[in-house]
């Protein structure tokens, strides 16, 4: 009689599995595409999807398809169907993304639900399959986007060739023999920026795309810019030209290390990509090598290289007035990915450098010159090399959405390095014009105790009448008046 309890108990579990599990009814569905489902923005794509269960009498159940991200993509026309061994949906793409799509099964003699929505049919309850379906939504590549892609890369690689052909060698030796400074502006670069960047991606729970973006803007510090800013700001030139070619070499190895820890461990750990690490290697000796072509006809060809400098100055800009034209029409599709959050993270990621780098200098008790330079070397970034870089290396959508961070980085960069110069300026001003006043005032002062003092009328006339009497020859009677009041001698020395 014990054992009854227990068996009235294992039949109400049973009773009990049965009525509020989906398993209940031994379900099971799968993809008869490729995982994950691949589709184009703004297309329509038909999936087929088999369904496998025992019974055969249900002809009553239905199933019900949902996107968690409709704003990526979403179930077209009909989401709702009869479960029947093979269900055909259409599902459209409507921007760049990655998103899950789930399937519901509803059935008449199950009450409880840990889905409820039932607007398709009779019944209110719905249930959620374990399984989930990864959407990836791609953009299709047109011939403007390679023109703008191939245009980009010669740009950076003329820049890069320009770097190598301005690059002081001896400069560069003398700034490593003093090694504080550049350790100290490496560890900020390499260290600091690539943390800031993770974090920024990976606690704003961005597109696994983004996120390497910003990972990798983080890894591409340094730039031609750098040296500019730092020169206008009254920074040590040769300590950021010194950084930013270590940098720029240093890159090569850098920018594969933190990808292949966190950007494969953590950032796309749940993402049915891999990073491919050929590409992005040889993508990075194909950017650096132009810098060691710069060095060697410098070294070999003064003149030319000289000449080549001078040439490039117009080239660059013809390219950049390329790029911020024709490159904002071929890329529009970025506003429309642009979030809030993308925004303020891409704003962040230099100032945080500009900010934690100057922090760092002071800690380790650099001067001021070298505080400047190693703030700006760490806060801006080369973001042409993280463009080139995420734009050929990657697949897409990751291709298209990489270069989502480093264009906005590159965009508020120049904000607060705008601000400080002019203010700079106009300090300089200021302060120029102040001590020009107060040198104006301290020379009239030295001229006036310089100069000689000069007499009142009256007392110019009483001297001019005392030289005028003074002048005048003593009259024959005062003459021999003063001669009898001299004592006479005569021959013999008797008075």
């Amino acid at each position: 009689m014990a054992q009854f309890p227990k068996f009235l108990t294992v039949c109400w579990l049973f009773l009990v599995w049965n009525i509020y599990s989906v398993e209940g009814i031994d379900l099971s569905v799968e993809s008869l595409q490729d995982l994950p489902l691949r589709l184009y923005e703004k297309e329509e794509t038909s999936f087929v999807f088999n369904f496998n269960f025992s019974q055969n009498n249900l002809n009553s159940v239905l199933v019900r398809f949902k996107t968690l991200k409709p704003k990526i993509a979403t179930i077209f026309e009909k989401d709702t169907f009869l479960l029947a061994e093979n269900v055909s949906v259409k599902i459209i793409g409507r921007l760049l993304g990655r998103t899950n799509m789930t399937i519901l099964v509803n059935t008449s003699d199950i009450s409880s639900s840990t889905y409820t929505k039932g607007d398709n049919s009779n019944s209110s309850s719905w249930y959620e399959l374990q399984q989930k379906f990864r959407i990836v939504v791609s953009r299709k590549e047109r011939t403007v986007d390679t023109i703008f892609t191939v245009v980009v890369i010669i740009l950076v690689i003329t820049l890069n060739a320009a770097m190598g052909c301005k690059v002081e060698l001896l400069v560069v030796k003398e700034t490593l023999k003093k090694p504080i400074a550049p350790i100290v502006g490496f560890l900020s670069q390499f260290i600091l920026m690539p943390v800031i960047s993770f974090m920024l991606g990976y606690f704003l729970h961005f597109d696994p795309g983004i996120a390497l973006g910003f990972l990798a803007t983080g890894c591409s510090p340094g730039g031609s810019a750098s040296n500019i800013y730092t020169y206008l700001l009254g920074g040590d030139v040769s300590l950021s030209v010194t950084m930013t070619l270590v940098s720029t070499v240093a890159s090569l190895g850098m920018i594969p290390l933190w990808l292949f820890t966190v950007g494969t461990r953590v950032l796309y750990k749940d993402a049915e990509i891999s990073i491919p690490y050929t590409n992005i290697f040889i993508s990075l000796i194909g950017l650096i090598l132009p810098i060691g072509a710069g060095l060697l006809l410098k070294y070999k060809k003064p003149a030319w290289a000289k000449m080549f400098v001078k040439i490039i100055r117009p080239v660059t800009a013809i390219f950049l007035i390329f790029v911020f034209t024709f490159g904002v029409y071929v890329n529009l599709y970025i506003f429309d990915v642009l979030a809030p959050m993308v925004i303020l993270a891409g704003a962040l990621l230099p100032y945080c450098g500009f900010l934690f780098g100057a922090i760092v200098a002071v800690v380790t008790r650099q001067s001021k010159k070298n505080i400047i330079t190693i703030a700006i070397e760490t806060g801006i970034q080369n973001t042409g090399i993280a463009i080139v870089l995420l734009r050929v290396s990657l697949e897409p959508p990751d291709n298209d959405l990489g270069i989502v961070p480093p264009v906005i980085a590159a965009v508020f960069t120049p904000i607060p390095l705008v601000i400080a110069i002019i203010a700079l300026e106009i300090r300089k001003r200021c302060f120029t014009k102040k001590t020009q006043i107060t040198q104006g005032n301290d020379n009239s002062h030295e001229m006036l105790s310089d100069r000689p003092e000069q007499d009142s009328p009256a007392k110019k006339s009483n001297n001019d009448k005392y030289e005028m009497l003074s002048a005048v020859p003593d009259s024959p009677v005062k003459k021999s008046e003063k001669d009898s009041d001299i004592p006479q001698v005569d021959a013999s020395g008797h008075h």
